[in-house]
C-alpha cells in the first residue's frame, strides 16, 4: 500500500491547516518603500547563522541589510517583521540554537526539517513564540524529551516532530525506518491540551512508551483536528473500544501504524465521518471488522495489514465508493470475497495476500478496471485464473502465488500491456507457458516457479522483455529451456532462479551475456559440463548469492581460480560432483556468510584459512571425504549458527575452541572418527544450541548433568558411541521437547534456507531441511548406558522419536510412557528391561514404529486403540515370557484360541452367523452360474467371443509348453 496520504488528503489537510496563516514575502521597495526587517531581527538571524554549519552554502544569500530577501526568510509585507523561517532540506548541522531567535517576536512559521541537528535538544524557548501557527522539526536528528513548554503555543495549527531517528534519508522514505531507535521521547502528553487550535499532529517515531495517558490526552485534542499520525511510537496500551465521550470526530487522516496496540477494531474511529485515510497496519488488532466500517464513505485509503483480524470481510465494504486503496493482507480472514467489492470501481490497489480466502478467483475482479496492483497471494484460492483478468488493462502488479490455482495460465494475461510484475509461483498450474508473455514489454519481474509446467520455454517467451531483471521458473513436471546456442537475451537479469528446469546438458552460454547478476540459483538443471572459468570467476566477483547445487560441474574451474574480490554473501555448490582439495580462494571472500559444499568428493584437511571468514553464519561440508583433525581455527568463527561436518573422515578430538561459538544453534559432527570424552563445555558456552549430533563416533564417558542446562535442545543424537553411565534424570528439563517453540527467531534468520541435516532417528537416514524446527528426538542407541529409563523423560510431550536400543538398560518401562503424546518412533530393543508392557502405550495415537524386542518383558501384550495397527510379531521378539496376541503363546487362563470367545453363547452366535452366511452365498453362486450359461446360450456374439478367447488361451499354453520342452531337451 502507498505509505503516503493521497493527493486528496494532503490538499484537504494543508488547506485546513494553513488557511489562517498570514505569510508574507519580502516586499519590494517599490511596493513598500519604508519597510524592511528590523536590525534586531537581522542580528538574531545572523546569530542563528553562526550556530549553523553550512556545508553546502544554503545560507549564502544571508548578506546585505534587508533580511527579507534572504533564502528561507518571509516577512510581513506591511510591517517588514520576519514571520517565516523556512530552512527545510538545507542539510545544515548544529548542536544548539541561540536564544536570540526570541527576537523574532512575530514569527508564525518555523520549519527546520530535514537537517542534521545531532545531539541537539528541542529548546524550551520555542514555547515562547506566541504567534506560531506552524512548527516542523521532522527528520532533524534532534533528541531528548519534548519540552512541555510547547503546550504554550496556543495558536499552533501544524506540529510535526516526526522521524527523528539515528538515521534518515529523504523525508518521503520514512517507512524504511520502523526498526530504528527513536531519538525523541515524550513522558507525558498533557501539554497537548494547550494546543486548542491544532489541526495537524505528527509524532511518528517519537517514543511514547513512557506515557500512560497518551490516549486520553489525544482524545482531549480539539475536535477540529484533521490529521493525527502516531506511526511507530512504541504504543502498547490497549485502545478502549468505547469511550464515554469522543472529541476526535473531524479526522480525515489517522495513522497508528507499527505499534503494539492490542484490541478489537476501535469503534471510536467510526465517528469520523469525513475520514479519508486510515492506517492501523502492523499492530495486534484482532476480532472481526465491523459492518459499520461501510459508513465511512469518504474513505480513500485503508491499510489494516499485518494484524490479527479474522472472520469474513463485511459486505458493507462495497459502500466505500471513493476507495482507491485497500490493504487487508496478513490476517486470518477466510471464506469467499464479498461480491460487493465489485462495486469499488475507483480501486487502484487491492492487497489481500496472506489470508485464508477460499473459492475461485472472483469474476467481479474484472469490474475493477482501474486496478494497478492486485495481490491475492498466500491464500487457499483454487480454480483457474479467470479469462476476465484481461480486462484489467491498467494492472502493473499481479501476484497470485502460494495458492491452489490449477489449469493453464490464460493467454488473456498477455493483454496486460502495462504489467511490470507477474507472480503465479507455488500453485498447481499445468500446461505450457504461453509464448505471448514475451510481448509484455514492461515486465520487470516474472515468477513462474513451482508449478507443473510442461513443454518448452523458448526465445519467443522473452523476445520483448527488455526490462526484465527478475526471472524465476521451476516445474514439478517436464519443462525444458530450449534456446539457440548463440542466443543473446534482450534483458540483463539481476536475479535468476531456475530449479528442476532442464537447461543442460551443456552450459547455457546466454548466461555469459548477463553482467549484472546479484543472485543466481540453478538447482537440478541437468547441466553436465565444464563451466567456463572466466565466467565463473566473474560471477563470483559480482554476485551476492551463487547456488548451483545438484548439477554435474567440472572441477577445473575451481582449481584454477586464484582470487575473487570481496562481496559475495552465499555460495552453495552441494551435490555437484566436485573433488580435490578445499578451494583455497574461498578463504579470501571474507564477506561470505553461507558456504555449502556438501555431498561432493572433496578430500584432505579443512584449511586453517577458513578462520578468515569472520562473517560466516553457516558452514556445511557434510558427506565428503575431508580428513585429519578439525582445526581449532574454526572456533574463531564467532558468528556461526550452523556447522555441519557430518559423514567425513575427521579424527581426533572436538576442538576446545568450539566453546567460542556462542551463537551456534546446529552442531553436527556425526559419522566421523572422532575420539573424545563427551564435551560438557557445550552446555555453558553454547547457550543457543538446539541440534547436537555426535552419532557414529568414538565419544566416551558419562552424560554430564550439565546437559540439562540446555533447555533449548530439541535434537540430541549420541547414538553409536561408547557412552556409559545412566541417563540423567534432569533430561526432563528440555523445555523445547515439552513444547516446540515454532516462532523462534533463529528459524527466521538468513541461514534457514541452507540448513540441512541427515540423521536416522527412525532407523533410516532422513533428510531434514525446512521442517527442522518441527523435529524433536533423543537417540542414545548402541552405547553402554545402564540403569533405568527415567520417568522424567515422560514429560517430553513434544518428543517425536525416542531410541534407547542396544544398551544395558534395566528396570521397568515407565507406566506413564503414554504421556509422550507426540511420539512416532519408540525403540527400546536389545536391553535388559523386565516387567510388563504398560497399557498406556495404547494412548499414543501417533505411534507408527515400536520395537521392544530382546528384553526380559513378561505378561500380556497390551492391545487396543492405535496398538491394533501395529500387529507385528517382531515388535516383541526375544521376550519369551510375553503372552497374548499377536504372540501365539496364550496367557494363563486363556483358551488355545484366544481370539475365539470362551462362552457358549458367543460360539452359538458365531455358528449361527456361519450358517446364514453359507446359506446366502450358495444360491447366489448358483444363480450367477446359470445366468452366465444362459447368456452364452441365447447371445450369439457372447458365445463366439467366449469360445474364441478359450481357443486363444489354449493355443498360447500349447505353444509355450512346446517351446519349454524343446529348450529342456536341448
Amino acid at each position: 500500500m502507498q505509505k503516503h496520504m493521497t493527493f486528496l488528503v494532503l490538499v484537504y489537510a494543508l488547506l485546513a491547516a494553513l488557511s489562517s496563516l498570514q505569510f508574507g514575502r519580502g516586499g519590494t521597495v517599490e511596493d513598500y518603500p519604508n519597510t524592511s526587517c528590523s536590525e534586531s531581527e537581522k542580528l538574531a538571524l545572523l546569530h542563528l547563522k553562526q550556530s549553523l554549519i553550512d556545508d553546502f552554502n544554503y545560507l549564502s544569500s544571508w548578506i546585505g541589510d534587508d533580511c527579507c530577501t534572504w533564502q528561507g526568510i518571509g516577512c510581513n509585507n506591511r510591517t517588514g517583521h520576519v514571520t517565516r523561517l523556512d530552512l527545510r532540506n538545507g542539510m545544515l548541522r548544529a548542536d544548539h540554537l541561540y536564544p536570540s531567535l526570541l527576537d523574532l517576536k512575530y514569527l508564525t512559521y518555523l520549519d527546520l526539517s530535514n537537517n542534521s541537528f545531532h545531539e541537539m535538544k528541542i529548546p524550551q524557548f520555542l514555547g515562547s513564540f506566541k504567534d506560531l501557527t506552524y512548527l516542523n522539526l521532522s527528520y532533524c536528528k534532534i533528541e531528548g524529551f519534548v519540552p512541555h513548554h510547547l503546550g504554550n503555543l496556543s495558536k499552533l495549527l501544524y506540529l510535526d516532530l516526526s522521524h527523528n531517528t539515528y538515521y534518515h534519508g529523504n523525508g518521503g522514505d520514512y517507512y524504511y525506518y520502523y526498526d530504528l531507535p527513536s531519538l525523541l521521547h515524550i513522558d507525558s502528553m498533557r501539554w497537548l491540551s494547550g494546543l486548542s487550535m491544532l489541526k495537524h499532529l505528527d509524532l511518528s517515531n517519537v517514543n511514547l512508551s513512557g506515557t500512560s495517558d497518551w490516549f486520553s490526552s489525544i482524545n482531549m485534542l480539539p475536535n477540529s483536528i484533521l490529521v493525527l499520525n502516531l506511526l511507530s511510537c512504541h504504543l502498547s496500551n490497549n485502545i478502549p473500544r468505547h469511550l464515554p465521550f469522543i472529541n476526535l470526530t473531524s479526522l480525515i487522516s489517522l495513522d497508528l501504524e507499527e505499534n503494539s496496540l492490542n484490541s478489537p477494531f476501535p469503534l471510536w474511529v467510526l465517528n469520523n465521518s469525513g475520514l479519508a485515510h486510515l492506517s492501523l497496519e502492523r499492530n495486534h488488532f484482532h476480532g472481526s471488522i465491523p459492518d459499520s466500517l461501510g459508513t465511512l464513505t469518504s474513505l480513500v485509503e485503508i491499510d489494516l495489514s499485518e494484524n490479527g483480524f479474522n472472520g469474513s470481510i463485511p459486505e458493507s465494504i462495497g459502500s466505500l465508493l471513493s476507495l482507491s486503496s485497500l490493504d487487508l493482507s496478513s490476517h486470518e480472514f477466510q471464506g469467499r470475497l464479498p461480491e460487493s467489492m465489485g462495486r469499488l470501481s475507483p480501486l487502484t490497489h487491492l492487497l489481500l495476500g496472506g489470508n485464508k480466502f477460499t473459492g475461485f478467483v472472483p469474476h467481479f475482479i474484472s469490474n475493477l478496471t482501474n486496478l494497478t496492483h492486485l495481490d491475492m497471494s498466500s491464500n487457499e484460492l483454487n480454480g483457474s485464473i479467470p479469462h476476465e483478468i484481461g480486462n484489467l488493462t491498467e494492472l502493473t502488479d499481479l501476484s497470485m502465488s502460494l495458492n491452489e490455482l490449477r489449469g493453464d495460465l490464460t493467454e488473456e494475461v498477455c493483454q496486460l500491456s502495462k504489467l511490470e510484475i507477474l507472480d503465479v509461483g507455488y500453485n498447481q498450474m499445468r500446461g505450457s507457458i504461453p509464448e505471448c508473455i514475451g510481448q509484455l514489454s514492461n515486465l520487470m519481474e516474472l515468477d513462474l516457479s513451482s508449478n507443473s509446467w510442461e513443454g518448452f520455454v523458448t526465445e519467443h517467451h522473452f523476445v520483448n522483455l527488455t526490462k526484465l531483471f527478475f526471472l524465476s521458473i521451476s516445474s514439478k513436471s517436464n519443462l525444458a529451456l530450449n534456446v539457440g546456442i548463440n542466443w543473446v537475451p534482450p534483458f540483463q537479469l539481476q536475479y535468476i532462479y531456475l530449479e528442476s528446469l532442464k537447461v543442460g546438458p551443456k552450459f547455457p552460454h546466454w548466461l555469459s551475456t548477463q553482467r549484472q547478476i546479484d543472485d543466481i540459483i540453478m538447482i537440478n538443471t541437468s547441466i553436465s559440463d565444464t563451466i567456463p572459468t572466466d565466467w565463473f570467476a566473474s560471477l563470483l566477483s559480482q554476485a551476492d548469492l551463487v547456488y548451483l547445487s545438484d548439477n554435474d560441474i567440472n572441477v577445473e574451474q575451481l582449481s584454477s581460480i586464484s582470487a575473487v574480490p570481496n562481496g559475495m554473501i552465499a555460495l552453495a555448490l552441494s551435490n555437484t560432483r566436485l573433488s580435490g582439495g578445499f578451494p583455497l580462494f574461498l578463504c579470501n571472500i571474507t564477506s561470505l556468510q553461507i558456504l555449502v559444499l556438501s555431498n561432493n568428493y572433496f578430500t584432505g584437511e579443512l584449511p586453517q584459512c577458513l578462520a578468515n571468514l569472520t562473517e560466516l553464519q553457516g558452514l556445511d561440508v557434510m558427506n565428503n571425504s575431508f580428513s585429519g583433525n578439525i582445526h581449532a581455527s574454526l572456533g574463531s568463527l564467532r558468528n556461526l549458527t550452523y556447522l555441519n561436518l557430518h559423514d567425513n573422515k575427521f579424527q581426533g578430538k572436538l576442538p576446545l575452541s568450539f566453546r567460542n561459538l556462542t551463537k551456534l544453534v546446529i552442531l553436527d559432527v556425526g559419522k566421523n572418527n572422532l575420539c573424545d570424552v563427551l564435551p560438557p563445555w557445550t552446555v555453558e558456552q553454547l547457550p543457543s544450541l538446539r541440534i547436537f549430533i555426535l552419532r557414529n563416533n568414538k565419544f566416551y564417558g558419562k552424560i554430564s548433568t550439565n546437559f540439562c542446562h540446555h533447555p533449548s535442545i530439541q535434537i540430541l543424537n549420541f547414538a553409536e558411541n561408547q557412552i556409559v553411565g545412566n541417563i540423567p534424570l534432569c533430561f526432563g528439563n528440555f523445555s523445547a521437547m515439552i513444547t516446540v517453540n515454532q516462532s523462534d527467531d533463529f528459524h527466521q534468520s538468513f541461514v534457514r534456507s541452507y540448513m540441512m541435516i541427515i540423521d536416522n532417528p527412525k532407523g533410516l537416514e532422513l533428510e531434514y531441511t525446512s521442517n527442522l524446527k518441527y523435529q524433536c528426538y533423543i537417540d542414545l542407541s548402541n552405547n553402554k548406558i545402564v540403569g533405568e529409563i527415567p520417568g522424567e523423560l515422560m514429560d517430553l510431550r513434544a518428543l517425536k522419536s525416542l531410541n534407547l536400543a542396544g544398551n544395558y538398560l534395566s528396570g521397568r518401562i515407565p507406566e506413564s510412557i503414554g504421556m509422550l503424546e507426540s511420539l512416532e518412533f519408540l525403540d527400546l530393543s536389545s536391553n535388559k528391561l523386565f516387567g510388563h508392557i504398560p497399557q498406556s502405550l495404547s494412548n499414543i495415537d501417533s505411534l507408527s514404529h515400536l520395537n521392544l524386542s530382546f528384553n526380559d518383558l513378561s505378561g500380556r501384550v497390551p492391545t487396543g486403540n492405535h496398538l491394533q495397527t501395529l500387529y507385528d510379531a517382531s515388535i516383541n521378539a526375544g521376550n519369551n515370557q510375553l503372552c497374548g496376541p499377536p504372540i501365539l503363546k496364550p496367557c494363563v487362563g486363556d483358551t488355545e484360541s484366544p481370539n475365539v470367545p470362551d462362552d457358549d453363547e458367543g460360539n452359538s452366535d458365531l455358528d449361527e452367523e456361519h450358517v446364514w452366511f453359507y446359506a446366502g452365498i450358495g444360491p447366489g453362486l448358483l444363480v450367477g452360474f446359470l445366468g452366465f450359461c444362459a447368456c452364452l446360450h441365447y447371445i450369439k456374439s457372447w458365445r463366439h467371443s467366449y469360445f474364441h478367447l478359450i481357443d486363444r488361451v489354449f493355443d498360447k499354453i500349447v505353444v509355450a509348453f512346446a517351446l519349454w520342452r524343446r529348450k529342456f531337451q536341448n
